[in-house]
Parts: C-alpha cells; structure tokens; sequence
C-alpha cells in the first residue's frame, strides 16, 4: 500500500510540474529577416498594357505568355533592339523603404540579350520627365539610375539588384541624389526603363520576365 502511495503521489507531482512552471524549457529566440514588397507587375492578368500599363518603343516585341511572364523578342543590326518602361507614381506613396529591384528572370542561353535598367526620379516637381531628344531623350531636369543585367544563362533566375548598385549615368541633370520619396512637390521615383540590346553588334533577343517588384529589407527581430 505504501508502495502504490508513494507511486499515485510521484504522477501527481509530474502533472503538477508544467502548472508550475517547473521543468518547461524558455521558447527559444529565433532571429529573421521580415520583408515588405510592392509588386509592379507579375503579369497574372494576362496583359501588359493594362493595369499597369507598359509602353514599349523601337523594335522590341512584348508578349506575355500563356505560363502569364513577359516574353520580350527582337533583332538589331546596331546592337540596340528598344524597349519599355512603366510610369510608377501614385499620390501619398513613398518608396524610400525600398532597397532593392528583384525580378526572376528566364533566360534563352548565352546570347539572350542585355537589359538596362533605367530608375527615374524627379528633381523638379512637376511629376513628369523632360527628354531631350537630341541627346538620346536624356532627362533635362531630373536623375536617371541605371543598371546593366546581362542575361547568357539557360532557365529562370531570380535577380535581386540593390538600389544602391544603381549608377546616376547623367550627372549633368538632376541633383545626383537618389531621391525616391515625395518631398516638397516631387513626385518621387516616377517610372522605370528596360532598354533592350543585343550582346552582339547583329543579333537577336529573346528572354522573359516575371514577378517585378520592389522590396524591402526588414529589421531583424
């Protein structure tokens, strides 16, 4: 009797022990990166005209495909094939968080083509880029930031381009500031460019692309 006492008393203080707070581990504290995003297109809808409205120019051929990426074609015999851009800001949006561009891109091999990656900002305050023709429609008044992706592999790759890589290619306009938010009239990052090219003086280009967005490196917690 004394035995099984002793036994029914040792079960009770084991259920007793987590209502305690004895023997229960602390939760361990685990360290990770939260990111916020703004997707600017990822062609889910089927278009690339609508919602956002892409426009494109010179030789360059846009479609999106039925797998719903922007497949992106043409041919030069002066390396440059033309391009496309899409117009980005909206009243009250601050893009100053943003650290980097990431986009997945789908590569045809070695020779798929050159995209530049042109970021606009605006320096005058009037929400709009001035372009002189003469000069390869540079930018009169405000910053253009560009990055040079050469794509020569085989099958999708996701491409994360920090901001700060972007290089003021005309600091001859502008204040040579990266200037993304909406401070005093301006409207902030206006739009952005993909000039198209070929990697070789004649050639052809074929790539594609998918899930465009801006993105935010968090604080760790």
């Amino acid at each position: 009797m004394k035995v099984k006492k002793f036994l029914w008393l040792c079960l009770l203080l084991a259920l007793m022990l987590p209502l305690c707070g004895w023997g229960v581990k602390s939760p361990r504290r685990t360290t990770e990166i939260n990111k916020t995003e703004l997707i600017i297109d990822d062609f889910e809808d089927g278009e690339y005209q609508k919602k956002p409205e892409w426009w494109a120019f010179d030789k360059v051929k846009l479609q999106v495909t039925p797998e719903k990426r922007l497949l992106i074609q043409g041919a030069t015999n002066n390396w440059y094939v033309g391009g496309f851009g899409i117009y980005l800001a909206k009243e009250n949006q601050d893009l100053s968080k943003y650290t980097s561009l990431d986009l997945d891109v789908y590569g045809y091999g070695l020779n798929s083509g050159i995209l530049k990656i042109e970021l606009y900002d605006d320096d005058n305050g009037n929400w709009q880029i001035e372009q002189d023709m003469a000069k390869g429609y540079a930018p009169i008044y405000d910053d253009r930031f560009v990055y040079e992706l050469k794509v020569d592999w085989k099958g999708f790759k996701h491409v994360s381009i920090p901001i700060e890589e972007f290089v003021d290619n005309n600091p001859e306009a502008g204040d040579n500031v990266w200037n993304p938010q909406q401070l005093g009239g301006s409207g902030g990052l206006l739009q952005m460019q993909f000039i198209v090219m070929a990697t070789s003086k004649t050639g052809k280009v074929e790539m594609e692309l998918d899930n465009i967005k801006l993105v935010e490196a968090g604080a760790r917690r």
